[in-house]
């Protein structure tokens, strides 16, 4: 039994022995994990499946990376083909352009007249632009379905997905995939072949018509050449012995063929989508001319008194406001165009004229309106005969009867023009005078069979001088419209109109409108004579063609963009400096409305800065040479202009720190005056005397200079009145504390003073202090204190001493001892004096 009990005790102790962990086990064994620790055996756990699943079969992985990529290129693709590509407008377009192209061909062999065949040229130019926009259109399209058959290449050409992998399960699943997959591509190569089709066969057509406008371009330029050397020969006989081949007496054929050509290009441009900017930036500027001087007309209706006179000084937009705003839409709608039709050209003419007629009829002298009269007339006809598709003898004979009878009442005019030259615009002498010139060497062209040089020479000759009339009365309409919305808001103290003077603003942009206008008449006198698209082509070659020099090439584009922007930086800072100073001379300045005042120089130096990068960027000029210019202006400023820069900095500094502004009367130099501009290198002092003092700026800063009104505009008024020994002292003062304290123009704070000031050899000196309020009046205020007191005491009986002078005489020897009694001796002699 004892046996036993121990045999069951050493088994006992042998298992717990055996499941009883050692110390190097128990020091191994971990604790309870961590999230992150249990998240990271996760991943272990998942790329050690995935290594060794990879290490089964490695192609797998590869396989479903493919089917993944090409499913997601797929869906991309097949979603930019089930956009489509639009096309509608070509395609609803070119039938109508193809036929339209037929007909300039047949309207190209027929026309005989120059105006046609410029005309038909200009719709080639916006067809070809037309052509050009659809065929970089359609490149677009042709590179996105190069594209898409790129990827459907890629996927046809890709051997990896034909290989399955081993393992059963999968290769299932992977071909299933794949078949799908290549099923899908399949259907997407389909449909971008029909797209492929479809954008070719359309391609196909635009080329088509591009190559015939082509053909048509040089087709008219063969004719138009040819039409050139023509009329410089005799191409339709003498008048009197025509040529009948060339000369159809037909005039109704003429006729009926020259109006239907010309309703199909008006329609052509009425409809053509090009235009319609056009068309609405007209229609705006009709609106909204008419709207300005409607509201400037009911302004000055709106006024209590004065308004009649206000009317009385205009002649044509209170009178005819829709005449005035119908002439200036006529005259301008031709220019918003890109070569706008000959038709249209001449019906805003026409119109214009007829608008003229009314609104100078009882404004121009007498004669000039007869003359008008005749060239409306003329105008009329030249307008229609320019635009005959076929040349007719009916055309020479009227021609020559209508210049011939210009001729006639030009010359009785141009009599008139020498006696009253002062009541006619200027140059009008020249201009009636190179008028008939014109009509009489066409006169001659066409007796001579020039007949196409001549009507060209006449039509110009009238067109023009008509429009020059136009642009000279769209002037008068224009400053007449300025001119009653600066009266309309001279109430409104707020207005930014209100700070305008009329005549001071006409004066500034006089010059600049007539430089417009004239450029605008010389635009249309080159379009009457067909050359404007030669001068183009030759400007623009001119500017854009490259120049070297050393190693840095350049085009006179470049720099004419560069000046441009220069001088319209200078232009907006000469507006800007114009309103600030006109402001100033029509308002009173507070020290802190002087002080945004003189900072004028600083937005004129950002508007030059801003406009000089603008205009190196506009041009094109690298930054590198820039930097080269700036080193030479460095070196340049380092030898002979530290002056000039000095002037400029101590600008700068005057903008930034303002010890003097625009308004503040100072003293520099031995001179005192009001400062009226502040300028980037100097600035303009205005004397007393009416002078003009021109200070650089660096004598500002660097000299010694007294600002009378830098705080405030006060001044410090002293007066020294002597009264004679023996005056009530206590009185005197009391008379001028009275006549000090008592004027309204003396300021209270700090209150005047007066005190007795010194006792001089001939008078009792006072000193009286008190202020001016404003600096431009001390003098007359002091006057008028002057005066009050000469007043004062003189009816009082206080004395004001003259000043006196001794002079003393010395006499040799014993001599002043004979003297006799009444003459001067050694003695002081008293002499009034002054």
């Amino acid at each position: 039994m004892q046996k036993l009990f121990k045999t069951i005790c050493l088994f006992l102790i042998a298992v717990l022995a055996f499941n009883q962990e050692c110390p190097a086990q128990v020091k191994k064994k971990k604790g309870h994990l961590s999230v992150r620790d249990s998240l990271r055996q996760k991943v272990l756990r998942r790329d050690s499946v995935i290594r060794s699943f990879k290490n089964v079969d490695g192609s797998v992985n590869m396989l479903l990376g493919k089917i993944e990529d090409y499913t997601t290129s797929y869906v991309e693709t097949n979603s930019d083909l089930s956009r489509g590509f639009d096309t509608l407008e070509i395609s609803q377009e070119l039938p109508t352009l193809e036929k339209r192209m037929a007909l300039m061909r047949n309207a190209i062999d027929r026309s005989s007249t120059l105006g046609n065949l410029v005309t038909i040229r200009d719709i080639i130019d916006h067809l070809k632009n037309q052509m050009d926009s659809w065929e970089d259109q359609v490149t677009i399209y042709n590179n996105q379905l190069d594209a898409i058959r790129g990827k459907i290449a890629d996927f046809k050409s890709d051997t990896v997905l034909r290989n399955a992998p081993s393992d059963s399960s999968l290769r299932v699943k992977t071909i299933a995939q794949v078949q799908d997959l290549d099923a899908k591509w399949q259907t997407l190569d389909s449909n971008a072949k029909k797209s492929m089709i479809r954008i070719g066969l359309l391609e196909n057509r635009v080329s088509a018509l591009s190559i015939l406008l082509i053909d048509l371009d040089d087709r008219i330029d063969l004719k138009i050449h040819e039409f050139t050397v023509k009329a410089l020969t005799n191409e339709y006989g003498f008048i009197w012995n025509p040529h009948k081949s060339k000369t159809p007496n037909d005039l109704g054929t003429a006729f009926a063929k020259t109006s239907r050509l010309v309703s199909l290009l008006y329609v052509y441009f009425i409809t053509n989508k090009y235009n319609y900017v056009g068309h609405v930036v007209n229609l705006l500027i009709l609106v909204a001319f008419f709207a300005w001087i409607y509201n400037s007309r009911r302004k000055i209706a709106g006024l209590n008194t004065g308004y009649n006179d206000i009317f009385k000084q205009t002649n044509y937009i209170v009178k005819h406001p829709y005449l005035s705003t119908l002439t200036v839409f006529a005259i301008i709608s031709p220019y918003l165009y890109d070569h706008a039709t000959l038709a249209f050209a001449h019906t805003m003419f026409l119109i214009m004229m007829a608008s003229i007629g009314i609104l100078i009829k009882n404004n121009w002298p007498r004669p000039l309106y007869k003359f008008y009269v005749v060239l409306f007339t003329a105008a009329i006809f030249l307008c229609a005969s320019s635009l005959m598709v076929l040349i007719t003898y009916p055309d020479r004979i009227m021609l020559l009867i209508l210049s011939s009878l210009v001729i006639y009442y030009s010359l009785q005019f141009l009599k008139d023009v020498k006696r009253n030259k002062e009541e006619y615009p200027p140059y009008t002498l020249r201009a009636i005078q190179i008028f008939i010139g014109l009509h009489i060497f066409s006169v001659l062209l066409n007796i001579a069979g020039r007949f196409s040089l001549a009507k060209l020479l006449a039509v110009t000759a009238t067109l023009n001088l008509c429009l020059a009339m136009g642009f000279y009365l769209l002037f008068q309409i224009l400053m007449e419209s300025l001119f009653l919305q600066l009266e309309g808001n001279k109430k409104t103290e707020n207005s930014l109109t209100s700070f305008l003077d009329f005549k001071e603003l006409q004066k500034k942009s006089k010059g600049f409108l007539i430089k417009i206008t004239g450029i605008l008449w010389l635009v249309a006198l080159a379009k009457n004579l067909t050359v404007d698209d030669y001068i183009y082509d030759q400007v623009n070659d001119f500017l854009n063609s490259p120049h070297q020099v050393s190693s840095t090439a350049f085009t006179f584009r470049s720099i004419l963009v560069f000046v441009i922007v220069i001088w319209i930086s200078g232009l907006i800072a000469r507006v800007i400096s114009y309103f600030y100073d006109f402001a100033g001379q029509q308002t009173k300045l507070t020290p802190q409305a002087k002080k945004t005042r003189s900072s004028i120089l600083l937005i004129r130096l950002t508007i030059f800065v801003v406009g000089f990068f603008v205009a190196i960027t506009a041009a094109g000029i690298p930054m590198d040479r820039v930097t080269i210019i700036i080193g030479a202006l460095g070196v340049g400023i380092g030898f002979g202009l530290q002056n000039i820069v000095n002037n400029l900095v101590s600008g700068v500094i005057l903008a930034f720190e303002k010890p003097v502004q625009v308004g503040d009367i100072i003293e520099v130099s031995g001179k005192s005056g009001t400062i009226k501009e502040i300028g980037i290198r100097s600035s303009k002092i205005e004397c007393g005397d009416g002078s003009e003092l021109i200070v650089p700026n660096g004598d500002l800063i660097s000299q010694h200079v007294v600002n009378w009104t830098l705080s405030n505009n006060n001044r410090r008024v002293e007066l020294i009145i002597r009264v004679a020994y023996g005056t009530d002292v206590v009185k005197a003062e009391q008379i001028l504390k009275t006549i000090i304290e008592g004027n309204d123009d003396i300021m209270k704070t700090p209150a005047p003073s007066v005190f007795l000031y010194n006792f001089s050899d001939t008078a009792i000196e006072f000193r009286a202090w008190f202020w001016a309020a404003e600096i431009s009046k001390w003098l007359s205020l002091k006057s008028s204190v002057m005066r009050a007191i000469y007043i004062e005491f003189d009816k009082e009986g206080i004395e004001i001493p003259k000043g006196q002078k001794d002079i003393q005489v010395n006499f040799p020897g014993n001599f002043d001892n004979q003297a006799p009694p009444n003459q001067a001796g050694g003695a002081a002699v008293p002499s009034q004096g002054h």
